[in-house]
C-alpha cells in the first residue's frame, strides 16, 4: 500500500506547487527525490542497508545522467518539439549512466562529486527564464495520470531489484520520470521558455539531490536508516538553499545579459 500511495502523493503535491508558484518554484519541487525517495526506501528496507548503501553510488551516477537529460532536452528542443526533446533526453541518461558506470567510480566521494560537477555545468549553461514567464497550464485530469505513472514506476524497480542487483536499481530508479511526465505537458501547454524555466529550477534542485544521497551512502549502515534520512533531508535543504542563492547572486550581477545555451547555436546555421 505503502508503495502504491506515498510517491502518486509526493507527485501530487509537486504538481499543486508548480501550478501555483510557476515554473521555477515547481521546477525546484519537481527536482526533489520524489520517486527515488521511496524507490529508496523500499529497497533498503526490502533487501537490507548494505543494499540499499551501494545502491547510493548508482543513483549518484544516475544525478550524473540527469545531468546530460537536461542539457540535451535544452538542445533538441531549440529546432525538435517536447516528444522528440523527451526522446532525445531520456536516450542521453540512460547512455551518461551508463558510460559513469563503465568507468568503475565505484566510490561514493569519486560519484558524488561527478553529479555536482556536472550539474553545475548543466545549471550554467541552460538560459536563466525570461522575467515574467507565465505559470504553465495544466488540465485537472494530468495531476491523476503522473500519480498512476509515479506508482508504476515505484512498483517496477522495487519489484526488479533482485534481478537489476544495486547499482543499476540506483540507475534505474533515479530516472525522471516525474519530469518527463511534467515537462511533457508544460511544453505541449505552455511553451518552451516555461518549459526550460522549469528545467533550469530542476536542474538546481537535483544539486540537492546529491548531498541527500551521498550523506545518505556515508551514514546508513553506521547509524541506520532514520537517522540517515533526518540527515539526508538537512544536507538536501541547506545544499539546495546554497544553489538558489548562489544562482541568484550571479543572476544579480549578469541582469541583462543572460547565459544562453551555447551548445545549441551550431544548429543555427
Amino acid at each position: 500500500m505503502l508503495k502504491l500511495i506515498l510517491a502518486p502523493l509526493l507527485v501530487a503535491l509537486a504538481t499543486l506547487v508548480a501550478r501555483r508558484w510557476g515554473p521555477k518554484i515547481g521546477g525546484i519541487v519537481v527536482g526533489l527525490p520524489l520517486t527515488t525517495g521511496p524507490i529508496f526506501l523500499f529497497l533498503a528496507l526490502d533487501q537490507g542497508l548494505d543494499f540499499g548503501a551501494r545502491a547510493c553510488v548508482g543513483i549518484l551516477f544516475g544525478l550524473v545522467g540527469l545531468a546530460g537529460f537536461a542539457l540535451v532536452y535544452a538542445a533538441v528542443s531549440r529546432r525538435a518539439g517536447g516528444v522528440v526533446s523527451l526522446m532525445a533526453s531520456a536516450a542521453a541518461y540512460f547512455v551518461v549512466s551508463g558510460a559513469v558506470n563503465s568507468l568503475a567510480l565505484n566510490r561514493m566521494i569519486g560519484a558524488a562529486l561527478a553529479a555536482y560537477a556536472a550539474l553545475l555545468l548543466v545549471a550554467w549553461l541552460i538560459k536563466r527564464p525570461q522575467p515574467g514567464a507565465t505559470k504553465p497550464v495544466s488540465r485537472w485530469w494530468d495531476i491523476w495520470f503522473r500519480m498512476i505513472t509515479a506508482a508504476g514506476l515505484t512498483l517496477a524497480i522495487t519489484t526488479a531489484a533482485e534481478r537489476l542487483g544495486p547499482t543499476f536499481s540506483g540507475i534505474v530508479g533515479t530516472y525522471p520520470v516525474v519530469t518527463t511526465v511534467i515537462m511533457t505537458f508544460t511544453h505541449h501547454q505552455s511553451g518552451r521558455e516555461v518549459a526550460i524555466a522549469m528545467l533550469r529550477g530542476t536542474v538546481l534542485s537535483w544539486i540537492g539531490f546529491v548531498s541527500a544521497f551521498l550523506v545518505i551512502g556515508l551514514t546508513l549502515i553506521p547509524y541506520g536508516l532514520t537517522v540517515a534520512l533526518v540527515l539526508a533531508v538537512l544536507a538536501n535543504l541547506g545544499t539546495t538553499i546554497l544553489a538558489l542563492w548562489i544562482d541568484r547572486f550571479i543572476t544579480s550581477r549578469t541582469k541583462g545579459n543572460p547565459h544562453e545555451f551555447v551548445p545549441a547555436r551550431p544548429f543555427d546555421r
